[in-house]
């Protein structure tokens, strides 16, 4: 324990400066430093008063500052001549005859610089105020009030000017001309902690307690110079002023870290783990490949805004009161994550409190809370907002609006429970391999998308690989890449290049002893062919195999007939004559064998004549209808079905 606070009292040593290198410590000299200006002789109690009961001062250059200041004139740097009516606008130039009781009452403050100068010097200042603001959020300008003028024993021979209290302003332009204008800003006064600790750790000092309701630059002064007077070479000076940039947010995070601050700092778990080094005794939430619809039910799914898995887990981390650190470039939804952890904590009854390093970051959040109706649930304590009276404000208009309606959420759980199922079964389906390949479906069905998008047509043929499995398809990948290969090198002289069979000496020899055979047989078919005789002829004679092969047992006399070296036409006329027999004897509206009955050939031709049975008759009397409808070949058709019907 002793080696942790002694861990962390070395931690807030290093936010505290209380070297003569702080502003709020040592004041730089006139004209030395681009972020303090020194006033000059003004009254610090009537500023004071004006700027709280909100009058705004202007500046003027002093009457007795030549052009070429210290700060201008640089050794060695010859500076070209040029005017400065122009760039001496929204300042004036002080009276050299004016009585000091009437400066000091007008609503000017007057500062030992040019006018040009002084005009660079404020918008210097105002820049890097404003500057300063929009990145952090914090307010640095101050109008320091009263000094105490102190020694460093390490530096005696240097005068050191400490300021007393700080008074936050705003500096701004205003009006056609352009006018600097100092008026006093949201913030209550303050006195230099800095100071204080500097006295108190170095010189065994304690200054008494500041009040800010019933300060006042002399009084204030005084109750210091009370303190110091036994001190040589030591002083204050109640009405010296400067504007400038000075920050003490680090003092007050190493106040807050102080053990009269926070007694049980010390013993905190994140404090231990932080500074002394100690590992947390609470394990993390999820596991690093936790499924987030597996550890999150569907009802605590209250996100305002849109998450992705890991922002749902860490969100949900942080719920359960896990530690989380979330890292991540620009763009990848840290805010996003930050507004649904607020939103869940104001759903559940809790508060939070947001600190960022940057304003920005405040901001961004704020605006998304605010789009989905948050934002009054969030009370602002940064920039101008973090006055009391600023705070009082925001609360009583929060306090007022009415509670807002409790939404009806069960049929809302159903339905997300029901599309979230759905969801994963199908996810799940996807992720599943198909057969034994090993492979996703997924995969499966990228690549036939890819196949597509590239323009290479479905093969018109089918492979069974129901039983492939990874080793099966990485085989048949080799070999075809091997194939293709040898396409590509042109391929091989001989189709029988590269068959080859495991067999034995006794089958060689027996293969050998019929290969002549198998010669004088090709040699023989290559003449039959005569002229045509070829790889195409070949193909020609292999494609009429299955024809052959499907053709009745014939009468091989029968095809050494005459007839066939004659016109084959009278034959085809015979082959589609007793295809149309059979093809009418399929006829499923005859009966079986009605074309065989006798005497079918004498009716067919006696039908077949003109007129026929029908001389006699104009045409065929609709009996249903009562209308005659003429005789044609269609109705002579279906009566002869029906006569070969009722013979059968």
């Amino acid at each position: 324990m002793t080696d942790l606070r002694a861990a962390l009292e070395e931690a807030r040593r290093g936010l505290l400066d209380l070297s003569t290198r702080n502003r709020l410590l040592s004041l730089p000299k006139p004209g030395a430093s681009r972020g303090v200006m020194i006033l000059d002789d003004e009254d610090a109690d009537f500023v004071l008063g004006a700027l709280q009961a909100g009058r705004a001062f202007g500046f003027e250059a002093s009457a007795t500052a030549s052009e070429a200041t210290p700060e201008e004139a640089k050794p060695g740097k010859p500076r070209r001549a040029r005017s400065t009516k122009a760039k001496a606008e929204g300042v004036g130039t002080a009276k050299a005859d004016a009585a000091r009781e009437d400066y000091q009452r007008d609503d000017k403050l007057r500062v030992q610089l040019p006018p040009a100068d002084l005009v660079r010097r404020l918008r210097d200042i105002m820049q890097d105020a404003r500057t300063a603001r929009e990145e952090t959020g914090v307010p640095t300008l101050y109008l320091a009030l009263g000094a105490l003028i102190w020694r460093d024993p390490a530096t005696p021979e240097t005068e050191r000017r400490a300021p007393l209290a700080l008074l936050p302003v705003a500096l701004e332009r205003e009006g056609v001309s352009q006018n600097f204008k100092l008026r006093g800003a949201v913030g209550d006064i303050a006195e230099n902690l800095s100071l204080r600790e500097m006295l108190k750790v170095n010189f065994k000092t304690a200054l008494p307690d500041f009040d800010a309701e019933a300060y006042t630059p002399t009084a204030w002064a005084e109750s210091i110079a009370a303190l110091v007077a036994e001190r040589a070479h030591w002083r204050v000076d109640a009405d010296a002023l400067a504007l400038g940039l000075f920050s003490f947010a680090k003092f007050l995070m190493w106040r807050d870290l102080g053990p009269e601050e926070n007694p049980g700092l010390a013993d905190h778990p994140m404090v231990r783990a932080l500074v002394g080094g100690e590992a947390l005794s609470i394990p993390p939430v999820f596991a690093d490949d936790a499924d987030v619809d597996v550890e999150i039910p569907v009802e605590r799914l209250d996100h305002v805004m849109d998450v992705d898995g890991s922002q749902a887990l860490a969100a949900e981390a942080v719920r359960r009161g896990g530690h989380v650190v979330i890292q991540g470039p620009p763009g990848t939804g840290k805010s996003q994550t930050i507004s649904n952890i607020i939103a869940q904590a104001v759903l559940d009854g809790r508060s939070v409190l947001f600190v960022a390093e940057k304003l920005a970051a405040l901001e961004v959040v704020k605006r998304r809370l605010e789009s989905i109706g948050l934002g009054a649930a969030c009370l602002e304590l940064h920039s101008e907002k973090q006055s009391k009276r600023a705070v009082l404000d925001e609360l009583r208009a929060t306090l007022s609006l009415p509670m807002p309606p409790k939404p009806e959420r069960d049929a809302v759980v159903r339905r997300l429970g029901s599309l979230r199922g759905r969801i994963n079964r199908h996810a799940a389906a996807m992720r599943g391999t198909v057969g034994t390949s090993g492979m996703a479906l997924h995969q499966v069905i990228g690549a036939l998308v890819a196949l597509r998008q590239r323009g290479v047509a479905a093969p018109d043929f089918s492979v069974n690989v129901a039983e492939w499995d990874s080793a099966a398809i990485e085989a048949r990948r080799d070999a075809i890449k091997l194939l293709a290969g040898y396409a590509a090198d042109g391929g091989a002289q001989s189709p029988w290049r590269g068959v080859m069979a495991d067999i034995g000496p006794a089958d060689a020899d027996r293969l050998l002893g019929r290969l002549p055979g198998w010669i004088r047989a090709f040699a023989a078919a290559g003449a039959a062919l005569g002229a045509e005789a070829g790889p195409k002829a070949a193909e020609g004679v292999l494609a009429l195999r299955p024809a052959l092969l499907a053709a009745p047992a014939h009468d091989a006399a029968a095809l050494k007939h005459e007839a066939w070296a004659r016109d084959l036409a009278p034959l085809e006329e015979l082959v589609q004559a007793l295809g149309a027999l059979q093809q009418a004897k399929a006829d499923p509206r005859l009966l079986l064998g009605a074309l065989d009955v006798a005497g079918i050939a004498e009716a067919r031709a006696t039908l077949a004549e003109a007129g026929g049975v029908f001389t006699d008759f104009a045409g065929r009397v609709d009996v249903r209808g009562g209308s005659a409808i003429a005789a044609s070949p269609a109705l002579h058709a279906e009566l002869l079905r029906t006569i070969a019907d009722s013979a059968g």
